[in-house]
């Protein structure tokens, strides 16, 4: 099931709107081998790993970032840090403006590169002794 298919059938109209225009949002921002699936109920986004996803509330959806607390802080823009989210870090989208604010594009972009950086410091282990090959 696609993306889009899965956000019609199983969304309610005050929120269908604003996922569908998240998801086109991402497909035009995220680079073309990015995947999306659906996870957990969920759309997820990945590059080397899982970079965001997109979840609905009654009145908003949140644009989340599984390992954004390797992010920039941005207090009371990128939340989730005073809720006691260990890892994930999101922001609140109440409108389709909000995903084309310049906020929005320059925390994508810094979870982009995190996630190509997080890929290149990976690091694999080997065998009994534990040798590291990079």
């Amino acid at each position: 099931m696609s993306v889009l298919h899965y956000i019609e059938e199983t969304n309610p109209p005050e929120v269908r709107e604003l996922l569908t225009a998240a998801h086109l949002f991402l497909q035009e921002n995220l680079p073309p081998f990015a995947a999306c699936a659906i996870k957990w109920r969920i759309p997820f986004y990945a590059l080397r790993r899982n970079l965001c996803y997109l979840n609905r509330h009654p009145d908003h959806i949140t644009l989340g970032f599984p390992h954004g607390w390797k992010l920039a802080p941005l207090p009371g823009v990128l939340l989730g840090e005073n809720e006691k989210l260990k890892q994930v870090r999101y922001l609140e989208i109440r409108s389709i403006e909000d995903f084309y604010s310049e906020r929005t594009h320059q925390i994508l972009h810094e979870a982009i590169m995190l996630d190509e950086l997080m890929a290149k410091v990976k690091r694999k282990v080997y065998g009994k002794n534990k040798r590291r090959f990079y």
